[in-house]
């Protein structure tokens, strides 16, 4: 079975189950749809991290293989069980790391490890409490656990990209703009790189219209309250 396909399979059995849980569990439905589902992609991604984690030295190995055959996890073939989640992260890292950030396969530095553990220890794991905090009805540490979530995310996703984009422009980074590693602008060269952008987009609208929420709530509250007043005067 090809990558994509792969790719294809697991997207559907996220969303299959996203929807089964906010079904089962309807304070769920409170929740605006593209945060709940950005919400349990970001808990997912936190599954992805804890096996890419684990497995950094296999993943390391499949990305430089990756390579020297010049090929594409997309296009190679994987048998069904590739579906799951600890098995898809790591061809799913090692296509990132030989054809996005190089620094995902690299064995001198960190930061790689730094940015996937810092995300799935906040991002992730407060994006699990928030969801568990809806299913009980605590709404105000829902909000609590939600902005801690997406805050983070935010930050994290912000300084990865703006030192990926230093790093293109120093000639000993792995992740230089070479004729072996080429890039440009709007990275069309190492499209992987895209992916990002949800990083960036969905945790800002999600922090946004909490934001907004809150104050068209305590704008009605607040006319509630006058109303109230002026009929008892």
């Amino acid at each position: 079975m090809k990558g994509y396909v792969i790719g294809i399979l697991e997207i559907l059995l996220y969303f299959i189950g996203s929807i089964t849980v906010r079904l089962y569990f309807t304070n769920l439905k409170s929740i605006n749809k593209a945060t709940y589902f950005w919400i349990m992609m970001t808990i997912l991604t936190g599954l992805w991290e804890i096996s890419y984690l684990s497995n950094y030295n296999e993943v390391a190995n499949i990305s430089s293989n990756l390579i020297e055959t010049n090929k594409h996890t997309w296009t190679n073939n994987y048998d069904i069980s590739y579906v799951l989640p600890w098995k898809l992260s790591k061809i799913f890292y090692s296509e990132y790391g030989a054809w996005a950030d190089r620094e995902y396969m690299s064995h001198s530095d960190d930061w790689s490890r730094i940015i996937e553990g810092s995300h799935c220890t906040q991002c992730a794991l407060f994006g699990f409490i928030a969801i568990f905090f809806k299913i009980i009805g605590n709404h105000n540490n829902f909000l609590i656990a939600l902005s801690v979530s997406m805050g983070t995310q935010f930050m994290n996703s912000y300084l990865y990209m703006f030192s990926y984009f230093i790093q293109e422009t120093e000639p000993h980074n792995i992740n230089y703009n070479s004729t072996e590693f080429p890039s440009n602008f709007w990275l069309t060269d190492r499209p992987f790189m895209w992916v990002n952008i949800f990083w960036l987009i969905m945790p800002f609208y999600t922090i946004l219209y909490y934001i907004i929420e809150n104050c068209s709530i305590n704008k009605e509250k607040l006319n509630y309250n006058d109303k109230h007043l002026k009929s008892k005067l």
